[in-house]
C-alpha cells in the first residue's frame, strides 16, 4: 500500500477522538488503526465505536486508547484470500481486517464488500481503491427524482435504504421491496424518532424530502418551514451525532430568482418565494455546520424532466409535452423567459458523483446541477417540442401569466470540480414522454396526482401534514 494512502488509516493511542473521526472521515472506510510511531499495531477503532463511546457520553477528546479494540483481528502478509474471508466470517468482524508485517507492523488492509450477499470481494488497497460509500439513506427516497436516484445507486452495488412518508404513495419503489439491498422506512422527517432510526448504520445520507415548488410551498406555510428547513437541521445535527459525515442536500435554482445575467455559485441569492427562502435558510444552516468531521454539500438543481416511476406533470418540459400528445397545442405565455433545466436521470447521476467525489472536494461546496445547454427560452422549449410533436399547435399569448421569473445558469463549476456532465437532452425527454405515452404507462396526465400542487392541495393539508416529495 503506498505510504501516503496508509497515513490515511493510522493514528497514534495519544490521539483524541476528534482527531480519529477525523481520519475516519478522511479514509472513508470507516475504521483506523492505532499503532505506535514505528506502526506496531496496538487497536482498532471503527465508527461504530466513535458512535457507542458519544452515545455513553464520553467527551472527544479524550484520548482514542480509552475506546479502542485492544483485541483486533489480523491477518500477516501472504494470507489468502479464503484465509482472509474466513477470519471475517469466524470472528464476525467488519469486513475490514489489517494485514501485518514482522514486529506487528501495519502493512495493509483488507477490504470485503457484499458478504452478505454472498459474493465477497478482496480488495488489496496496494492495487485498488473500494468505493467510499457503501450503504446511502435516500430522504424522500420514493419521490420523482428519488425513484430514479435509488435504482442507479442499486444499479451500481451501493445498498440503499429509503425513507419517505409516501404522501405520493409507494408506486415509486414498490418494485424494489423484494430487492435485498433495499431497504425501506416509513416516516416523518420531522420526527427525530423515524429520522434516528433510518440513520444508524448508513455511510451517507441523500435528502430530497420537502415541500417543492413554489404554488405548493404557499399552501401552508408552518408546514413548508418545518419540513423544508427544521426537519433539514434535525437530519444533519442526527447525522453528526452519529457520525455520517457525507451530507448531500437538494437545493434548487429557483434561490437565484429574477436576474438578467448568468448565475454561477457566488451569484448574490434573490429569492422571491418561501420555497426559496426556505432552501436558501437550509443552505446556511448547513454550510454552518461544516467541519472537519462532517461534510454537508448543496447541488443546486436546475428544473427537472423527463421519465420517472413516480411521475409529474407540473414541470415545464412533462407539461408542455403532455398538452402537446393529448391535447395537440402548446400554449405558451410570453415565452421570453429563462429556465435552466436537465433531465432527472442526469441529476440523479450527479447525487452519485457527489457520493464517490473524495470527501474534501466536495465538503461545504455548494453547485449547481445542469447544463449551459439547457438554459431555455420557454418559447423556444415551446418550439422544441413543436418541433418533436409535429402534430401539435403552438399558441403564443402575448399576455404573461404564472411564473414569470427569468434566469440563466452556470454550470461550469460541477464540471470542473467533480467532471459531472448532464447526457440527455430536451429531445431525449420529450421522445421518452412519448414512447411513456404510446405505451400507456400513465392514465389521464391531467390527474392531480401528477401535480404536487394540487394533490397536497385537496389531499393532505389538514389530513396528514407535510409531505416528502
Amino acid at each position: 500500500m503506498p505510504e501516503k494512502r496508509l497515513e490515511k488509516f493510522l493514528v497514534f493511542p495519544e490521539d483524541s477522538i476528534k482527531e480519529t473521526m477525523r481520519k475516519v472521515d478522511l479514509n472513508g472506510f470507516g475504521i483506523a488503526l492505532i499503532t505506535n510511531h514505528e506502526k506496531k499495531l496496538l487497536g482498532i477503532v471503527t465508527d461504530g465505536d466513535i458512535r457507542r463511546a458519544i452515545l455513553k457520553g464520553t467527551d472527544i477528546g479524550e484520548k482514542v486508547e480509552g475506546i479502542m479494540n485492544r483485541n483486533p483481528v489480523y491477518a500477516f502478509e501472504g494470507a489468502s484470500k479464503r484465509e482472509l474471508l474466513s477470519l471475517v466470517r469466524r470472528h464476525n468482524v467488519v469486513e475490514k481486517i489489517p494485514i501485518l508485517g514482522k514486529n506487528l507492523t501495519v502493512k495493509d488492509i483488507a477490504i470485503f464488500s457484499n458478504i452478505e450477499e454472498g459474493n465477497p470481494l478482496y480488495i488489496s488497497m496496494e492495487k485498488k481503491t473500494a468505493p467510499l460509500v457503501r450503504k446511502v439513506l435516500v430522504i424522500g427516497g420514493a419521490g420523482y427524482l428519488g425513484s430514479v436516484l435509488v435504482r442507479k445507486l442499486l444499479e451500481k452495488g451501493f445498498f440503499v435504504r429509503v425513507l419517505d412518508n409516501l404522501t405520493f404513495g409507494n408506486d415509486g419503489i414498490k418494485e424494489l421491496f423484494s430487492n435485498n439491498r433495499f431497504e425501506f422506512f416509513e416516516g416523518d422527517i420531522r420526527k427525530i424518532d423515524d429520522v434516528v432510526r433510518a440513520i444508524i448504520g448508513m455511510d451517507a445520507v441523500v435528502h430530497l424530502a420537502a415541500i417543492v415548488g413554489d404554488s405548493a410551498s404557499s399552501i401552508e406555510p408552518i408546514s413548508t418551514v418545518e419540513t423544508n428547513y427544521l426537519a433539514t437541521k434535525l437530519i444533519a445535527e442526527t447525522c453528526k451525532h452519529h457520525q455520517v459525515n457525507r451530507l448531500v442536500f437538494a437545493s434548487s435554482c429557483s434561490v437565484y430568482g429574477a436576474n438578467s445575467y448568468v448565475a454561477d455559485e457566488s451569484t448574490e441569492l434573490n429569492p422571491v418565494s418561501l420555497y426559496a427562502r426556505t432552501k436558501i435558510k437550509s443552505e446556511e444552516g448547513l454550510l454552518e455546520m461544516s467541519d472537519e468531521n462532517f461534510a454537508p454539500c448543496i447541488l443546486r438543481m436546475a428544473t427537472l424532466f423527463g421519465v420517472s416511476p413516480r411521475m409529474r406533470f407540473d414541470l415545464v418540459v412533462n407539461l408542455l409535452t403532455a398538452k402537446a400528445l393529448n391535447e395537440k397545442e402548446i400554449t405558451i405565455f410570453g415565452g421570453n423567459q429563462f429556465r435552466p433545466l436537465v433531465h432527472v436521470e442526469d441529476a440523479a447521476q450527479a447525487y452519485i458523483d457527489c457520493l464517490r467525489a473524495p470527501i474534501e472536494k466536495i465538503r461545504g461546496q455548494v453547485f449547481n446541477v445542469g447544463a449551459d445547454s439547457g438554459n431555455y427560452r420557454i418559447i423556444d422549449l415551446g418550439r422544441k417540442i413543436k418541433e418533436l410533436v409535429p402534430e401539435a399547435k403552438l399558441v403564443v399569448e402575448k399576455k404573461e401569466e404564472g411564473d414569470i421569473r427569468t434566469y440563466k445558469v452556470s454550470f461550469e463549476k460541477i464540471s470542473k470540480e467533480l467532471g459531472f456532465a448532464a447526457r440527455k437532452t430536451v429531445d431525449n425527454g420529450v421522445k421518452e414522454i412519448r414512447a411513456a405515452f404510446e405505451e400507456e404507462l400513465f392514465d389521464d396526465y391531467s390527474s392531480e396526482k401528477y401535480s404536487v400542487y394540487s394533490y397536497l392541495k385537496k389531499n393532505v393539508f389538514g389530513k396528514r401534514g407535510a409531505s416528502n416529495e
